[in-house]
């Protein structure tokens, strides 16, 4: 019982870690459907919107875009893609950069940040992360649905729900490494 309770202890002083020293630092999009300048300033400016985000750079070339995020200011995933849906597009991809002090996962691991549960797919077992990490989201509304089928059947919720010891978790994101 005693060893039970000092894992409990572990993992609840290794969450408030992360949750202190992790920090989304940007995001790469892929946009669906950007044909010309006036459909690349629509997602730009509707990016901008979002009181997280400090610059955007799109690229129509490439139909990609750099969002850079305020210094410790809380980062919504979620709206970044509803950012992109609201100017009239969909997004092929996103991926953002985060920095970790020290974290080992394998695949099914879960950890929490900013209140949320995030999910690690189709990762190697034992992987240290440890400093700027880059995180690709996994599912509809970050991926096209051809990519999305790929990945469908890894998309099932392994992740515990709170305890009262934990924090309150408003969502759950897979994600894999890039």
């Amino acid at each position: 019982m005693q060893l039970f309770r000092n894992t409990i202890l572990f993992i609840f002083l290794t969450l408030i870690t992360l949750n202190s020293f992790a920090q989304f630092n940007s995001a790469q999009i892929g946009v669906d459907g950007l044909t010309c300048s006036a459909c690349t300033r629509s997602v730009e400016m509707s990016i901008r919107k979002l009181s997280f985000v400090d610059s955007v750079i799109m690229n129509l070339e490439h139909t990609t875009g750099k969002i850079t995020f305020k210094k410790g200011a809380k980062v919504e995933i979620d709206k970044i893609a509803k950012a992109v849906t609201d100017a009239g597009f969909s997004l092929l991809s996103l991926s953002a950069e985060i920095y970790i002090p020290e974290l080992k996962i394998s695949n099914n691991t879960c950890c929490q940040f900013e209140s949320n549960n995030y999910h690690f797919i189709k990762t190697p077992d034992n992987k240290e992360l440890k400093g700027t990490t880059t995180l690709q989201f996994i599912g509809q509304k970050f991926m096209s649905n051809k990519e999305y089928k790929n990945w469908k059947q890894y998309c099932i919720d392994a992740c515990t729900p709170p305890t009262p010891q934990t924090t309150v978790v408003s969502k759950t994101y897979y994600v894999s490494l890039l």
